[in-house]
C-alpha cells in the first residue's frame, strides 16, 4: 500500500485527502481529471508508485471520482469494463426515464443498457418518417 508520504514533495502539495481519497486540487481538465506533465494525474501517480499500466488497459477509479489520484482507487481493466462500470452507476437515461428491469434493454453483443421508452420513441419517430416518404 502506497501512502501520500511516498511521493515526492512537488506531488503532495496539490493532493488533498477527503476520507480514503486523494482528490488532485493542482491543475485540472475540463472534464474533472488533473493534469500532472501534460498527463492525467491519476496515470503519472499509479505508475510511479505502482508500475506501468499494462498495454491495452486504463484506470478505473473504483471510487468514481475522477480528480481522486490515490493508487488504491486505480485499476486496470479494459476500456469496455470500465465503460461498463461507468454506465452501471446511471440510474436513469439521458431523458431521465429510470433504469428498472421493465424499463431496460441490455443490448447483447456490448452489455450496454438502453432505455426502452426511448426506444419506443425512436422506432415511432422512423416509422413516421419511412412513412411519411
Amino acid at each position: 500500500m502506497t501512502s501520500l508520504e511516498s511521493l515526492p514533495a512537488r506531488w503532495q502539495r496539490p493532493i488533498e485527502v477527503r476520507g480514503s481519497c486523494w482528490i488532485w486540487t493542482g491543475a485540472v481538465r475540463p472534464d474533472g481529471y488533473g493534469k500532472l506533465r501534460n498527463r492525467q494525474a491519476h496515470c503519472v501517480i499509479y505508475e510511479a508508485t505502482v508500475g506501468r499500466i499494462p498495454a491495452g488497459l486504463e484506470l478505473d477509479h473504483t471510487c468514481k471520482v475522477v480528480a481522486c489520484v490515490n493508487p488504491a482507487h486505480l485499476e486496470p481493466v479494459t476500456r469496455l469494463e470500465n465503460m461498463r462500470r461507468r454506465y452501471a452507476t446511471y440510474t436513469h437515461c439521458v431523458n431521465g426515464h429510470e433504469f428498472t428491469p421493465e424499463n431496460t434493454y441490455i443490448k447483447p453483443a456490448s452489455g450496454h443498457r438502453d432505455c426502452r421508452a426511448c426506444i419506443r420513441t425512436r422506432v415511432a419517430k422512423y416509422q413516421a418518417k419511412r412513412g411519411a416518404a
